[in-house]
């Protein structure tokens, strides 16, 4: 129904609440979902819209990563400012930073980006483009966890201006570009 889908996008658009498309991206790097987020990064590049990206769950996280950056450069009129790629960990945050992109850490109390390992990547990587956010989803998740992230970079002795522009600063200016969004 991917298709189906993508045609009813549109008539969305226009809805003073939505500020982009997304979330969309790779699961198991196949094929099928490759041609569908090209047609979801098309659209995207039509309507003008920010562009959210889901990157995989799976080992091949790093792999479909790459891949993803490769759908949206070969688009070739997508700014990557305006695109972010969120779920990156460890392994994948620099690629992300290093095309241009905006990079965000969906934060989990146990699996994938742990308030303790996204201080870790800001320590490693620093500010810029990068942003913490939580999730409340099919998984064990903890909506708390930005906050926790806070804390966890307080004890760490970061500043306050540094853990405002992870987990405010940030996502504002990358939110801003819609022109729909604000605080």
């Amino acid at each position: 129904f991917a298709r189906e889908v993508i045609a009813l996008i549109p008539e969305f658009l226009d809805k003073p609440n939505v500020l982009g498309i997304g979330e969309i991206g790779l699961n198991k790097n196949s094929r099928n979902e490759l041609t569908i987020l090209e047609e979801h990064i098309a659209l995207a590049e039509k309507m003008n819209q920010l562009i959210l990206v889901h990157t995989p769950h799976l080992e091949d996280k790093l792999k479909g990563t790459k891949l993803i950056i490769d759908a949206i450069k070969r688009n070739g009129r997508i700014s990557p400012g305006r695109v972010l790629i969120d779920h990156v960990e460890e392994h994948t945050v620099k690629v992300v930073l290093d095309a241009g992109f905006w990079a965000g850490m969906t934060l989990y109390p146990e699996t994938k980006c742990t308030p303790q390992r996204a201080a870790d990547i800001i320590e490693q990587y620093g500010t810029e483009r990068l942003w913490i956010n939580s999730a409340g989803d099919w998984g064990h998740s903890d909506p708390l966890a930005v906050p926790k992230a806070q804390q966890e970079m307080r004890r760490r002795g970061h500043r306050e201006e540094t853990i405002r522009t992870i987990s405010f600063d940030n996502p504002r200016k990358f939110l801003g570009q819609s022109g729909k969004f604000a605080v």
